[in-house]
């Protein structure tokens, strides 16, 4: 009887540590689990900030790239460039 006591005892202390490292890896999942998230919300945030700093960039060398065009062409440069954003809008609405 002692002897199976001893073994109920033994399988007892086994399976409470074995809880006991359920519970914390549980715990380890999920602070992992928010850490990830954090991360792709980091992630969203600096795509985001790339590409507003990419059309940033397309802004000034757009503006390098008239520098010492005389006005009137760029004017005219730029209704070429609307009446290209006009058709392709009717374009995308067809």
């Amino acid at each position: 009887m002692d002897e199976i006591t001893l073994v109920l005892d033994n399988i007892e202390h086994k399976l409470k540590k074995l809880l006991d490292r359920n519970e914390k890896l549980v715990r380890r999942i999920e602070e992992l689990e928010a850490q990830n998230q954090n991360l792709l919300e980091q992630i969203s945030k600096i795509n985001d900030n790339n590409a507003q700093l990419r059309e940033e960039l397309i802004v000034v060398k757009s503006a390098k790239s008239l520098e010492g065009v005389d006005r009137s062409m760029v004017k005219q440069k730029i209704n070429e460039l609307l009446r290209e954003i006009e058709k392709s809008t009717v374009l995308l609405n067809k």
